[in-house]
């Protein structure tokens, strides 16, 4: 019996050490995957960063684009403005000398000159 006893102990402890190594490659293998994962996931959100201030970047250049034609848009139509506004100065002007040499004359003003008769 003693001899059962011992190979049981025997066996026992044989048992508990290849559970003790495979728990610790376990452990070890388990570490090793996870550092492998951290590394990766830390080089991929580097990654994301990037591209992101690239997107920030793009979205703002594109922003300034836009900013840029509109002042454009705007120099453009006040210049449209400033030339009508001239030209109805000049047409008004016209307009009275044309009335005061009419006047001066005594002359009627055609239909041709004048849309209102």
């Amino acid at each position: 019996m003693e001899t059962g006893k011992a190979q049981l102990s025997v066996i026992k402890a044989w048992k508990e050490e290849k559970i003790t190594k495979v728990t610790s490659k376990t452990q070890k293998r388990l570490h090793e995957i996870s550092g492998w994962e951290n590394k990766k996931t830390r080089k991929i959100e580097s990654q994301l960063a990037s591209v992101q201030r690239k997107m920030d970047s793009e979205k703002m250049e594109e922003a300034e684009k836009l900013r840029s034609k509109k002042a454009a848009v705007h120099a453009k139509a006040q210049e449209k403005k400033a030339k009508v506004q001239t030209r109805r100065a000049q047409e008004i002007l016209h307009a009275e000398e044309e009335a005061a040499r009419l006047q001066a004359t005594g002359q009627i003003p055609n239909k041709s000159s004048c849309g209102c008769f």
